[in-house]
């Protein structure tokens, strides 16, 4: 079976660790903004790297994610379809009930199911060589609002209660590409696989984020859970 039309994508969870306040935006707009933009300039010299799409390292990874892809198609065939896709009511129940059929589907699941080892320890080599290179400001662009959580759990939620926001493109040039149907996102220091459609963690690479001086000394305290 062949992988649907693919992409990169990499979203970072942004959010609050224990004990935190929330900030609003409109208070902090201006600096993180500006600091994003020069992180932005900097990957653009990145623009014309190859996305790793046939890389042989990744090959038992994207045997995995086309397995995932056959158990989100056959529950996704089993749910009824949306009558009306401008109502957020319902497309959150079918969301949910997506959701259910394929935690049924792949009850059981371990961390680790989708991300190899092998894939895991390649996937954690780009990461940290990516972070390595940036200057701190750079890191502290990317890492400047991203909580420290616990490892997630597989087949639970993805919780986007929290907000979102983008990390430079350089990274994602460099990870494998994903079906449509997938996404990478951070939160913390894992890296999330997540189900678009149901808002699902299909899996997850535990701290895979690199440690750096860049973060806070309260981040740094909750950096193992």
């Amino acid at each position: 079976m062949r992988l649907p039309t693919l992409r990169p994508r990499l979203l970072v969870l942004l959010g609050l660790a224990a004990g935190l306040t929330i900030v609003p935006a409109a208070a902090c707009k201006e600096k993180p903004a500006a600091t994003v933009n020069e992180v932005n300039k900097l990957d653009a010299k990145a623009a014309n790297a190859p996305e790793p799409i046939e890389d042989p390292r990744f090959k038992e990874f994207f045997d995995h994610v086309r397995a995932y892809i056959h158990v989100h198609q056959t529950a996704d065939a089993e749910v009824p379809s949306l009558k009306n896709t401008d109502d957020p009511k319902e497309v959150s129940v079918r969301e949910m009930a997506l959701a259910d059929r394929i935690r049924e589907l792949r009850a059981g699941a371990q961390q680790g199911e989708v991300f190899t080892p092998g894939a895991s320890k390649e996937i954690g080599n780009i990461i940290a060589s990516d972070f390595t290179a940036r200057s701190a400001t750079a890191q502290r662009a990317i890492l400047l609002e991203v909580p420290m959580k616990s490892p997630p759990s597989i087949n639970t939620d993805y919780p986007t209660r929290l907000p979102l926001a983008t990390v430079p493109p350089g990274l994602l040039l460099k990870l494998p590409t994903l079906p449509e149907d997938l996404e990478y996102r951070f939160l913390g220091r894992h890296l999330i696989l997540r189900d678009i459609k149901a808002n699902l963690i299909v899996d997850f690479i535990p701290d895979v984020v690199p440690v750096t001086p860049a973060r806070s000394k309260s981040a740094g305290r909750e950096a193992h859970p």
